[in-house]
């Protein structure tokens, strides 16, 4: 049972704005433009009827990609601000970076937000964080720490329980990394997420491609939202994707392990399979099996 980690997902409102964005901004590159993808299989897979899709593919640098998702039918919806780091789901992108204010300035410069107010000192890394927004309202982390090169970091989701999200993640090839119990009730932690008194953990997993996922979970205050798939047409943060080589088998292995599929999503087109599930807390999952 072979799993490969693809890309991450995110809808967008403006084509161009978004790739302007994430290339000036951020080192992507764009890697495939696959132009309007519509009709009957297309509506069934994203669960979404009438869709016409404009998926543009992005690339690191450094090797992860990045899927901008823009629907031309029907309209993305939902607010173009940040999300609270206490809501479930996918929570932010994050990077390191070299210089943390010429990088503030690349984000404004590409017609993205800086959040001066989430600016945060963690003492024991030696580490500055900000939070910044991409022109959608998605959280960007930019994170500059003595001795670390600038790149792309990881992803982060916030979770009801890690140990119930620790095993799935296993399935997919992801394994436990650095773990950080941040529960003092720390002022620069509360004024970095916004949130008085904020306790969490922070356990990083990592595959063997060094893809790297966080699974924060809050203590206190309590997290809250929908913890179900989120419309691929609701702005923001949407899916994480991998390649299988056995789509029933790893299905099945996810379910098992607290996943859900949305059997109706399951379709079979030119040259790719896809099916379309969510992790314990609601993350959209999409697996894609190549045909030859």
């Amino acid at each position: 049972m072979a799993v490969t980690f693809s890309h991450r997902g995110v809808c967008i409102s403006d084509l161009a704005a978004s790739k302007r964005f994430y290339t000036e901004a951020l080192d992507f590159a764009e890697v495939i433009d696959y132009g309007v993808m519509d009709g009957p299989d297309m509506a069934q897979t994203t669960d979404i009827p009438g869709i016409r899709l404009h998926p543009v593919m992005l690339q690191h640098r450094d090797g992860p990609r990045l899927e901008l998702l823009h629907f031309e039918a029907p309209p993305a919806f939902g607010p173009r601000e940040r999300r609270s780091t206490l809501q479930y789901g996918l929570v932010h992108l994050s990077f390191y970076v070299d210089d943390i204010d010429v990088s503030a300035e690349r984000i404004r410069a590409a017609g993205g937000h800086v959040h001066e107010e989430t600016r945060g000192h963690y003492p024991e890394g030696r580490t500055t964080m900000l939070y910044c927004t991409d022109p959608d309202g998605v959280r960007i982390e930019l994170m500059h720490s003595e001795g670390v090169a600038g790149r792309f970091s990881h992803s982060g989701i916030c979770v009801d329980s890690i140990e119930a999200s620790l095993p799935y993640f296993q399935a997919l090839g992801f394994e436990p990394a650095e773990n950080y119990v941040l529960d003092g009730g720390y002022e620069w932690l509360a004024k970095v997420n916004e949130v008085p008194g904020i306790k969490l953990r922070a356990q990083m997993i990592r595959d063997g491609e060094g893809n790297t996922i966080e699974l924060l979970k809050v203590f206190d205050p309590p997290c809250f939202g929908q913890r179900e798939r989120r419309k691929l047409n609701q702005l923001g943060l949407t899916h994480l994707a991998f390649w299988v080589d056995d789509v029933d088998a790893v299905a099945a292995e996810l379910a098992a392990r607290g996943g859900s599929w949305a059997e109706q999503t399951r379709v079979v087109m030119p040259g790719i399979e896809l099916y379309h599930g969510a992790d314990p807390d609601g993350v959209r999952i999409e697996l894609m099996r190549a045909i030859r």
